[in-house]
């Protein structure tokens, strides 16, 4: 390779055009570096010769000055500044270049592209400085795509308020690698202690731990509120300011909860109650809760006999006599017989009166249950403390006693 890299340096020095006329200059000096540099490639010495093209194009650019250097860069396996160069080599001088040139500088150009590796940065915060094995290659959210060489190289990236990065990377040849460098805020430390050990401990508003804490708090920059509450305790809040880098000490007391002591209140004159009779009835008028219990138990009784009564004259509106008094009533229809009917009509009468009773008594029993409900769960019928009522049933129906 590099016997057909010196063919093609010679064959650059051969195709070198050299004023005629003396220049005066950087020109001339140009042309002495650009000399020297074909005799240290030719000597296989292609750090020297690169530093002497480096210096002859920067005095006075040539199309073989530029082809050179980027040849020497790519002997010294510097393949991004010898696309570089290439590079200038097109934009300097465009449609100008030589035809065996271009056609050289084409071939070069497709053999480093497999030789190199494209880097692109994004940054996070924006404004992040980034350096890239030492040198200062700008600054974020983006940069890049960088043409590298092969192999590992070093990031770094700074910023205000931020903890520096550094990462190493290990790039291929041919790779296209894209790195997100994210910067962490810079925080400060807060040494928190209680005199109350179990506290629960919030910083602005989130569960930060229980006292004593196994750390001190880490705090990103600005303003913090940190409140601690333990049970018994009132709960103590603090504001705290943090800055990047520094360490700070917070002793932080939780008084005791008190009740709060009830207030004898002076004392208020009243008037005297009137005096009460303690043996009387805590409940309505002795007199009226009497009648409530003489209506209740009384409407009780008349409903139990209207109900005896009831069932009596039913039985009785039940007895043969009334289908007698019906098939006296077919007879009469046949034959007429005037006693026949008298003796119908006699029972047919009975047996309507028995009927008309009984309903009415079963009416009455109703009546009377519902009234005797009434007025024992709705009214103040409820006998006062000694008392008691007695039920009993003598011949002329039940009796009640109070």
């Amino acid at each position: 390779m590099k016997r057909l890299l010196v063919s093609v340096l010679l064959l650059g020095a051969l195709l070198a055009q050299v004023p005629t006329a003396a220049v005066a200059g950087g020109k001339e000096e140009a042309k002495q570096l650009f000399e020297s540099g074909l005799k240290l490639m030719k000597a296989n010495d292609f750090v020297a010769a690169a530093a002497i093209f480096e210096r002859s194009v920067v005095l006075y650019p040539t199309q073989n000055g530029l082809f050179n250097l980027a040849n020497c860069y790519k002997a010294m396996e510097r393949y991004p500044d010898a696309l570089e160069a290439l590079a200038r080599l097109r934009r300097d001088f465009g449609d100008k270049l030589k035809p065996e040139i271009k056609e050289a500088t084409e071939r070069h150009e497709r053999e480093l592209h497999d030789l190199v590796v494209r880097l692109t940065i994004q940054t996070t915060p924006g404004d992040a400085r980034v350096k890239l094995d030492g040198r200062d290659v700008g600054t974020g959210p983006a940069l890049g795509p960088l043409v590298l060489t092969p192999g590992e190289h070093e990031l770094e990236a700074a910023a205000g308020g931020h903890r520096n990065l550094r990462r190493a990377v290990r790039l291929a040849a041919g790779e296209s690698r894209s790195e997100v460098l994210q910067l962490v805020p810079e925080t400060g430390l807060v040494d928190l202690r209680a005199d109350v050990a179990g506290a629960a401990v919030l910083v602005d508003g989130a569960e930060a731990g229980q006292t004593p804490l196994a750390a001190p708090l880490s705090l990103p920059p600005g303003t913090h509120v940190i409140v601690l509450r333990a049970p018994g305790h009132l709960p103590a809040e603090r504001r705290i300011e943090i800055k990047p880098g520094e360490s700070q000490v917070l002793d932080v007391t939780l008084p005791p909860f008190e009740a709060a002591k009830p207030v004898a209140a002076p004392p208020v004159e009243r008037a005297a109650p009137p005096a009460v009779d303690l043996t009387a009835s805590t409940g309505p008028s002795q007199p009226r809760a009497r009648l409530w219990r003489v209506v209740a138990w009384s409407s009780a009784a008349a409903a139990v006999a209207s109900g005896v009564a009831a069932l009596v004259f039913w039985k009785a509106f039940a007895d043969p006599k009334f289908q007698e008094s019906i098939k006296y009533d077919k007879q009469y229809e046949a034959t007429g017989d005037k006693l026949d009917d008298q003796k119908r009509r006699a029972a047919f009468d009975s047996s309507a009166l028995y009927g008309a009773v009984a309903v009415g008594c079963g009416i009455g029993a109703g009546v009377f249950a519902v009234t005797a409900i009434g007025a024992y769960f709705f009214g103040p019928v409820k006998h006062a403390p000694g008392e008691s009522v007695r039920v009993s049933v003598s011949p002329l129906g039940l009796n009640v006693s109070f």
